[in-house]
């Protein structure tokens, strides 16, 4: 009885709310990406630089020309793939589209390629966003990812460990090191969770 009830469920959650591809809305059998989205997307695997996660032309072990040249503000990167039209629009639907539900499948995919850094962690901490900003966008997606990222991992999660005590305008054309420099003063941690 149990089983009929629970099949019956499934068909009927898969009736009104068909699985579809993460980025172009085609309908897929399992959660993800249809075939022709997948081809398009480029996963970065190895070889890659040991600091900043970009994929090398050639397989070598080591740190790629740029890292080398200017040491990076940070000591390791890891990315899923390359930003490319079809991986920006996962991206840019997850942060601006509503498409909340499709963290768990962006952390499986980050856990997947940084799994050594999460063994290594205490704690995952979400970068959050401004009051208004939130408001607007009705929820802060770092949050959604450190969430799923800490229930895959097991690591823990300290969402009101970084608090953000100013506004600050769009960063889209800032240089990253610059960037870094500009924002940092917006943050500040939040003392009595430390």
């Amino acid at each position: 009885m149990v089983t009929f009830f629970a099949k019956t469920l499934n068909f009927l959650k898969d009736l009104c709310f068909p699985l579809t591809c993460c980025c172009c809305g085609e309908f897929v059998d399992t959660e993800g990406l249809c075939p022709n989205c997948w081809k398009q997307i480029k996963w970065i695997s190895e070889p890659k630089c040991r600091i900043c996660g970009l994929p090398f032309e050639i397989d070598c072990e080591g740190v790629c020309a740029d890292c080398l040249s200017q040491k990076p503000y940070f000591d390791r990167a890891v990315s899923v793939f390359e930003y490319n039209d079809v991986s920006k629009k996962i991206v840019l639907k997850f942060k601006n589209g509503d498409t909340t539900y499709i963290a768990g499948l962006l952390a499986s995919w980050m856990y997947r390629s940084a799994k050594d850094m999460f063994a290594k962690a205490d704690i995952i901490i979400p970068v959050p966003i401004h009051f208004w900003k939130r408001l607007k966008r009705k929820y802060n997606q770092a949050e959604l990812l450190a969430r799923e990222l800490s229930n895959i991992s097991g690591v823990k999660y300290g969402p009101d460990l970084l608090k953000k005590s100013k506004g600050n305008e769009t960063a889209r054309r800032i240089e990253p090191q610059t960037k870094i420099k500009k924002f940092i003063r917006f943050f500040r941690n939040d003392r009595k969770h430390v």
